[in-house]
């Protein structure tokens, strides 16, 4: 089954790896962006005092203006070291620590994935697709630091669409190959997020993996599920 699922992602970009943290000690914003380059120098920056730990402990600090174009939205987005296979690196959630420095905006922040591949037995039709978190952290303003942890196990995430991207059409695909991942505010599932005038702290953003026992077990689900969407391809081309 494991094989079988390897088959499926020859295009896989393994950046992800368990334990990997962006705590933005190196006075750069890792590759956070919040779309094009001027509007990320604007309202993203590595700030050198005030994070999780305290004096000396850097932050990314993301501001968003409230307005209708880009820099509006408290939505930002990694598409370089958070790539790569969830399920096959065991990585069920995403932590961080995040503080609301909004005067008057409470935030409900969720994250969101962008993933899949090419259907190996109809090419043209893309599996995957985009999914959000079904849970949001909420944050009053003036919040403080406050840790929170995203889960990204298939059972807590939700399709949504946008358009930058495919509807979710398979959770188990889109984790298996993440392109994008990205942090929004809204009251719901989404992927775009909402405009607000708000700004955010962001801290320790960490990848959590499951303990070994589970992974084994976990990974022998996701090669069923994968062998069950394949399985009538298969039956009505045996040869293949």
């Amino acid at each position: 089954m494991l094989f079988l699922l390897c088959l499926l992602q020859p295009g896989t970009v393994r950046a992800i790896s368990v334990g990997q943290v962006d705590d933005f000690e190196d006075g750069t914003i890792h590759g956070w962006k919040m779309g094009a380059n001027s509007i990320t120098a604007s309202h993203m920056t590595n700030i050198a005092d005030g994070g999780r730990a305290g004096v000396g402990d850097n932050f990314l600090q993301v501001i968003a203006d409230g307005t209708a174009v880009a820099g509006g939205r408290l939505t930002f987005f990694n598409q370089a070291q958070w790539r790569g296979d969830y399920l096959g690196t065991g990585i069920t959630s995403i932590a961080m620590d995040l503080n609301n420095f909004s005067s008057n905006e409470a935030l409900n922040l969720r994250l969101a994935i962008e993933g899949g591949m090419s259907d190996p037995n109809n090419p043209g039709n893309f599996i995957g697709g985009l999914f959000a978190t079904s849970a949001s952290a909420s944050l009053d303003s003036g919040s403080g630091w406050t840790h929170v942890v995203f889960s990204l196990t298939p059972g807590d995430l939700t399709p949504v669409s946008g358009r930058s991207g495919a509807t979710g059409n398979d959770v188990l695909a889109a984790l298996a190959n993440v392109l994008e991942l990205r942090l929004l505010n809204s009251a719901n599932p989404d992927w775009t997020g909402l405009p607000a005038v708000a700004t955010l702290g962001i801290d320790n953003i960490a990848a959590v993996p499951l303990p070994p026992a589970v992974l084994l077990f976990g990974s022998g689900l996701v090669g069923l599920g994968m062998w069950r969407s394949i399985s009538p391809a298969l039956a009505r081309n045996p040869a293949t």
